[in-house]
């Protein structure tokens, strides 16, 4: 499975993936999830979620699906990993909620720089789910800062919202990729699990 959403890897920085106009956690995370899932083996895998099922479901080659698959039913039901707590131990999700967790510490850093700080203040972009943490980590001015541009995000969102629901009341039927640009903001990229 390509990342065909991006052309960022996990190598890429937070400062190169601010610059796409999105969030750049979700950026980060989700190639990170592509490659994950692309080198997968099946040492220790004990569960995944019904999406990293199906994901990796879909990967190449099926070799290595199978050998992921027959690891994972090694472990009987009431065992560490049952199916009943699967999203809670999903084994690519733990791994994504680390890579999340180091790519924000990342953010929070490079907001020390006055560039870094002064660009995002102006241009950034952070979805909702990714500023929570963000601003936990972050002294109480910079946690203003990452608000403004919370709330920066949403007026322009409404603003194209509205213009798009305009639209559609007078028959155009084009620019529905503001839809995609609220879903995330509003929950993060499609894909990355909760």
């Amino acid at each position: 499975m390509k990342n065909g959403q991006t052309a960022l890897t996990s190598e890429n920085t937070v400062q190169q993936a601010l610059a796409k106009g999105t969030c750049p956690i979700c950026a980060l995370v989700r190639a990170y999830q592509n490659e994950a899932i692309e080198r997968l083996n099946s040492s220790g895998m004990k569960s995944v979620c019904n999406y990293h099922a199906w994901s990796i479901a879909a990967w190449s080659p099926g070799a290595g699906v199978i050998n992921v698959f027959l690891q994972m039913l090694e472990h009987p039901l009431g065992s560490e990993g049952d199916v009943s707590d699967v999203w809670l131990s999903c084994d690519v999700c733990a791994l994504l909620r680390e890579h999340e967790r180091t790519r924000l510490e990342e953010f929070a850093r490079e907001l020390q720089r006055k560039n870094f700080r002064e660009w995002v203040e102006r241009y950034g972009t952070v979805c909702r789910i990714h500023a929570r943490p963000l601003m936990a980590m972050l002294p109480e001015s910079e946690a203003a800062m990452i608000a403004s541009v919370i709330a920066r995000n949403t007026d322009e969102l409404k603003e194209s919202l509205e213009a798009f629901l305009l639209s559609l009341s007078e028959g155009k039927h084009g620019g529905g990729s503001i839809l995609g640009k609220a879903a995330e903001f509003l929950v993060a990229q499609r894909g990355l699990t909760r």
